[in-house]
């Protein structure tokens, strides 16, 4: 079983080891059954409905990063994210100019200007605003129904996002899922990085797919 540790953004209490091991055998035996209980806790409703890639990761990781999948679904909900997303898909660029902008961009160019005009719009100005109260998370970027990109918080590695599981696996289709991948290093912005990716909806119809990394430890070499 996999042990990640991330980016603390809250204080937790903190309990010594013997301390805590005096407390539950000096314990009456319902207490101690208690205690040894919440050790162990039983799998929380966040985590329901959420893919993770890691499989082996550890119970208190899974719903970690469940409750940060929540968070970034209420990211999702924001209207200047959404009002983005359904302004590209008004005027959706052909595929051949989004392939084109792709091989430039990984070259590391500025194709047509996006580069600088994606990481400024409105839309990733709400992005940045929503890193900045929730420390602990690396990047955010939004693509559309085909994956190209909305906005960015940051220059990513890739224009087109269709082809990462990242957007494919919450895109699902069309349906929608929020889907949690590996703790891996990011190329673009050199952290490790946990992406967590969740469905922009509006109407009920999923019409986008927001990323957003969350910081992590290195993986472990074995």
């Amino acid at each position: 079983m996999r042990k990640l540790h991330f980016a603390l953004t809250g204080r937790l209490p903190v309990c010594l080891t013997l301390g805590c091991v005096l407390l539950v055998f000096a314990s009456p035996p319902a207490a101690r059954a208690q205690a040894q209980g919440a050790a162990t806790p039983a799998p929380s409703a966040a985590a329901a409905g959420v893919q993770f890639a890691d499989s082996a990761l550890a119970p208190g990781d899974r719903e970690m990063l469940a409750r940060s999948a929540q968070l970034v679904g209420r990211w999702a909900m924001v209207q200047r994210v959404v009002q983005a997303v359904k302004a590209q898909a008004a005027s959706p660029p052909p595929m051949e100019r989004v392939q084109a902008i792709d091989q430039a961009w990984q070259r590391g160019e500025d194709p047509e200007g996006l580069a600088t005009a994606l990481a400024k719009n409105e839309c990733a100005q709400a992005l940045q605003t929503l890193m900045s109260a929730n420390p602990g998370y690396g990047e955010a970027f939004v693509s559309d129904d085909r994956g190209a990109l909305v906005c960015m918080t940051q220059r990513t590695s890739d224009y087109f996002q269709g082809d990462e599981e990242i957007w494919s696996r919450a895109w699902a289709g069309g349906a929608g899922a929020v889907f949690v991948s590996a703790n891996e290093r990011d190329a673009s912005t050199g952290l490790d990085l946990v992406h967590i990716s969740v469905p922009i909806k509006s109407a009920g119809k999923v019409i986008g797919v927001l990323t957003v990394g969350k910081i992590a430890s290195p993986p472990s070499a074995g």
